[in-house]
């Protein structure tokens, strides 16, 4: 099978990133995994930090990539009981194993395998459990936000921001969601934040402070974190939190006052989806929330920006690097 993969990795430049298409393999499924014919994976901020060894797992090289893919079972290893050869499934990110999907097979375990939701295209079923599981932990049972809540979702225009956008307001949160620049603004607007900051034209904590009246934000989403925090740390709320689960801003050094924080009995939480995950009834927890929304109808479908084929996933990444996206970006198979 064709499978994409990094064999060197770089400082931030596409070039030098060592991203290679090469046949290797096709996985069989032992116990308790299936083997899924991949119709699509989806990219994430996880990926471009492994590639240039920031991630805090280790890039053993040559290292293959993707943690959400949908596709149909081929096969199914013993013990498994709930897929079958031919159905069409989703996967949840799990990086616990020679789980890789950007491949033309991959395997899942049967836990982290999900069906493909009715009527949705590949990459819809290949982008929507990194963005909604990422948000639905802190949000919903680390530090659960209430009705009237503000949240602050910075990077809000990719995949995890918008899925944050929608886990916050389904939770009755009020939502600032944070861009670049104001070219995104009705955009945000749109996707359902109540107010929207250009973080390069604007003076952040004092844009959040008008925004709440004064209160400041209860929880904040930070896939950007390095000097960012310094930003918005004085307006946090008192009793607020910082989640810091990605490191958009280039660096993994954080550097803020740390009397902001003492002050408003705040605090700064570093957070990875995948730690919940690891956990067999936060795992199922977590599946069952989406699952059941999406059934209602009060979460849907994810915003897909663009999809570019497997040979072209250089560009892919170059895109989500420069931060041109609205909403998942995904790569076919």
């Amino acid at each position: 099978m064709r499978a994409l993969m990094f064999d060197r990795t770089g400082d931030g430049d596409e070039s030098e990133l060592g991203l290679v298409i090469r046949d290797i393999e096709a996985p069989k499924p032992g116990p308790g995994e299936v083997a899924i014919r991949v119709s699509a994976y989806g990219l994430n901020q996880a990926d471009i930090l492994l590639m240039n060894n920031r991630h805090y797992t280790r890039s053993d090289l040559p290292m293959r990539l993707g943690y959400e893919a949908s596709g149909v079972v081929t096969a199914a290893g013993p013990g498994v009981t709930r897929f079958a050869v031919g159905d069409r499934v989703s996967t949840v990110p799990n990086i616990d194993g020679p789980y890789s999907c950007a491949n033309e097979y991959a395997l899942a375990r049967e836990e982290f395998t999900t069906p493909w939701p009715e009527g949705w295209s590949a990459a819809e079923a290949a982008g929507f459990w990194m963005q909604y599981l990422t948000a639905y932990y802190p949000m919903k049972e680390i530090f659960p936000v209430a009705e009237g809540d503000w949240a602050l979702i910075t990077a809000a225009s990719g995949g995890t921001g918008l899925g944050a956008i929608r886990i916050a307001k389904l939770l009755g949160a009020r939502v600032i969601a944070t861009t670049r620049t104001s070219v995104k603004r009705d955009f945000l607007m749109e996707q359902g934040a109540d107010a929207t900051i250009a973080t390069a034209e604007e003076d952040v904590t004092a844009a959040i402070m008008s925004i709440t009246g004064g209160e400041g934000v209860r929880l904040v989403s930070d896939g950007v974190g390095g000097g960012f925090v310094a930003e918005y740390v004085e307006a946090l709320a008192f009793n607020g939190i910082a989640y810091v689960h990605g490191g958009l801003s280039g660096t993994n050094d954080v550097s803020f006052p740390i009397l902001a924080l003492v002050h408003r009995r705040a605090g700064l939480y570093g957070y990875s989806l995948i730690n919940e995950l690891r956990d067999p009834e936060s795992l199922r927890r977590g599946i069952g929330f989406v699952t059941e929304r999406i059934a209602g109808g009060s979460l849907g479908r994810p915003v897909i920006d663009r999809v570019f084929p497997l040979e072209e996933a250089a560009s892919a990444y170059e895109r989500m690097k420069a931060g041109r996206q609205r909403g998942k970006i995904v790569v076919t198979l």
